[in-house]
Order: structure tokens, then C-alpha cells, then sequence
């Protein structure tokens, strides 16, 4: 009897902590799919409404494009061609213990539609990105960086 009760003191405190680890992995990831959301909705705005203020992305020679004016400037084009779109979706979160930084990891997936709307896959890669919560409980980015794949087709 002692041990089972030695053993529901040891536990159950563990499963209190995974939960709360849970609980900020999952809005993690409820942040970074409302992201997704945003960008689809407001294109180069939702973007950038994302970024921390000293956030950073990086370009496709790994150099750092850092704050909101570089960011909307650095995606501008992209983001006024209405046949191109960027989506991803998550496939994990990290949150450290203190729950005030994070990680997310997922796929990525440009596409354009043609004269007769029909939408191509025209890359695909993998992305990592770092974000802190701010006092109010969002999620803002601090770092955003993506590789393609190295052919589209070959993407799981």
C-alpha cells in the first residue's frame, strides 16, 4: 500500500508538468497554423503582423532580414502576385520550461495557379522557426527560416 501511494506521490506531479507542456506546445502550434490563416487571409500583412519587432526572417542566401519594414519589403513581390501562396503546416512544437520561448517545425508549400486556375506545387520545403510569448500570451516570431526541397517531387 505504501508503494502504490509512494508511487501516486511521484506521479502524479509528472503528469501535472506534461500537461502544462501540452497545453503551451498545442497553442504553439494554434499560433503557428493561425499564421498560416492570417497570411492567407491578409497576404503581406498577416505576414508581418506575425514578427516580433526585432523578429527576423532569412533570404534565400541565408543572410537575415530583420523588423517589420525589412520583412513587408524583403516579401512584397511575393506577396502582390494573387496566384502565388504560401502555405505550411506545423509538425511539432518545443516550449521550454519556462514557456516563454518556442520552436515549431513543419513543411512548406509554394503554388501557382494558371490562366485556368488550376494550381501547380512549385516548391516545397521544411521550416524552422523560433518564437517568445509576449506578457499577453501571444506568440511572436523571432525567427522564421525555411530550405526547399531539393526537388518538389520528391517531397513526402
Amino acid at each position: 500500500m505504501r508503494l502504490a501511494l509512494a508511487v501516486l506521490v511521484v506521479t502524479l506531479p509528472l503528469c501535472a508538468c506534461r500537461s502544462v507542456a501540452h497545453d503551451r506546445e498545442a497553442s504553439l502550434l494554434a499560433a503557428d497554423r493561425a499564421f498560416c490563416a492570417d497570411v492567407q487571409a491578409r497576404r503581406l500583412e498577416g505576414w508581418v503582423a506575425a514578427f516580433d519587432v526585432n523578429g527576423s526572417q532569412f533570404d534565400e542566401q541565408f543572410r537575415p532580414v530583420t523588423g517589420h519594414a525589412a520583412i513587408r519589403a524583403h516579401m512584397a513581390e511575393l506577396a502582390s502576385n494573387p496566384d502565388l501562396e504560401l502555405t505550411w503546416e506545423p509538425d511539432a512544437a518545443v516550449v521550454s520550461e519556462a514557456g516563454n520561448l518556442g520552436s515549431t517545425t513543419g513543411r512548406w508549400t509554394m503554388s501557382e495557379r494558371d490562366s485556368a486556375g488550376k494550381r501547380a506545387i512549385t516548391a516545397t520545403g521544411r521550416y524552422f522557426d523560433v518564437w517568445r510569448r509576449l506578457p499577453d500570451g501571444t506568440w511572436k516570431l523571432v525567427v522564421d527560416l525555411g530550405e526547399p526541397d531539393a526537388d518538389p517531387s520528391t517531397a513526402p
